[in-house]
């Protein structure tokens, strides 16, 4: 029996010009990029336009799957936030597939126990910053930093005995 999972695509452009050949952004998170990213992004791309994939994503390849028609000959970069087995395995498929793969780098600036003091730290400098709520109850403040480009992820793995 085949599995239905569902994905959200959001498109955004980022264009001053019509040029159907600029670079496509594909932002795989359930959360949306910062200002401080898109502003990141024109300011090392130019014209592109911004697909947000988000849901479900079982497999590299079912990513792969689904937005491999939006690519249509374009530079592709995908920036994932998602388990580090799957961007491994998207870093192998990005040889084969030529597409490109940029990790977003957030640096933690706090971490503190309660929403209200995080959430102020974030309002200090909303376009760059976020914060992530902790089955413990700790709240983390992350602040964009850069990009860069993956070029491999190594897994090495050991026996336990």
């Amino acid at each position: 029996m085949s599995q239905i999972y569902k994905i959200k695509i959001t498109r955004w452009d980022f264009r001053r010009s019509k040029d159907p050949n600029s670079p496509i952004v594909f932002w795989v998170s359930r959360h949306p990029p910062l200002h401080s990213q898109i502003h990141k992004l024109q300011e090392l791309l130019g014209d592109f336009m911004l697909v947000q994939v988000e849901g479900t994503i079982p497999t590299a390849e079912h990513l792969l799957e689904v937005i491999k028609p939006m690519m249509s000959g374009r530079r592709a970069i995908i920036i994932p936030v998602l388990p580090l087995s799957m961007i491994a395995r998207l870093s192998e498929l990005s040889k084969k597939e030529g597409f490109e793969l940029w990790f977003a780098e957030m640096k933690q600036i706090a971490q503190v126990t309660n929403t209200n003091e995080a959430q102020r730290i974030v309002n200090e400098k909303p376009e760059a910053r976020t914060m992530t709520t902790y089955s413990d109850g700790t709240v983390k403040v992350f602040e964009f930093v850069g990009f860069k480009r993956i070029k491999q992820v190594k897994i090495e793995l050991e026996d336990i005995e």
